[in-house]
């Protein structure tokens, strides 16, 4: 995993070639710097989540399982429910 300061997102642009996407912005980390457990939201309405790579249920081409604990998703939750009030 990376830190969000350095990360690299992989997103689909809409717009005609060489327009930039807005960068992913940090909702909340577990961490102040390092690498650790992150959520990020985009401008799609979606969040991005950088978490321990596992395996589980099979998954199509491209998805990947990532674990985060569980207080992680609910603050997120709550920090983006805050933000869109």
């Amino acid at each position: 995993m990376t830190n969000h300061e350095d990360a690299d997102f992989p997103v689909a642009a809409e717009g005609p070639p060489g327009t930039p996407e807005p960068a992913p912005r940090l909702v909340v980390s577990l961490c102040g710097s390092g690498t650790c457990p992150t959520v990020y939201s985009t401008d799609r309405d979606t969040v991005l989540v950088q978490g321990n790579a596992v395996t589980g249920p099979p998954v199509t081409g491209g998805e990947l399982l990532v674990e985060i604990p569980r207080e992680l998703l609910l603050e997120a939750a709550r920090r983006i429910e805050q933000r869109d009030a």
